[in-house]
């Protein structure tokens, strides 16, 4: 299986919009990035799904006559995680107080953000205590 590797912001416009639409044409992802980045050739957008399929593994095709329809191969959720995982990893080795130092860092929190997070640490705790062998997925929900 290939590993997810980290996308550009580019990219992760293509896949927020193919997300958003589950699938979509070239055109109509150019059309959606012209409306929210400014212009972007077809011939760019193509290339980047080009590698975004093959030296990447984001998305997948079909041909619908003459047209590739685009797809993403994983929901946002699975990917977003995959990505955190891998950069969590290359950035801060895995120090997962290092990550939340530099996010504290980055934007001030409010109140509510650290009555969020406290809650989500709690949950965090509960479940592993719950699983401490630490295979399965840890589920966590920002309410």
């Amino acid at each position: 299986m290939r590993k997810t590797q980290m996308v550009t912001d580019r990219e992760l416009e293509i896949m927020k919009i193919l997300w958003a639409r589950q699938k979509a044409s070239v055109r109509e992802v150019q059309d959606d990035l012209n409306r929210e980045t400014g212009p972007v050739a077809y011939s760019t957008v193509q290339t980047l799904l080009n590698i975004m399929e093959e030296k990447k593994g984001l998305v997948r095709h079909v041909v619908e006559g003459r047209t590739f329809i685009y797809f993403p191969k994983k929901s946002s959720e699975r990917t977003i995680r995959e990505l955190t995982r891998r950069f969590v990893d290359r950035v801060f080795d895995g120090a997962l107080d290092r990550v939340m130092v530099a996010l504290l860092d980055s934007k001030p929190p409010t109140p509510e953000d650290l009555e969020r997070l406290r809650a989500m640490i709690d949950e965090a705790q509960r479940q592993s205590i719950q699983n401490p062998n630490g295979h399965e997925e840890l589920l966590i929900q920002a309410t």
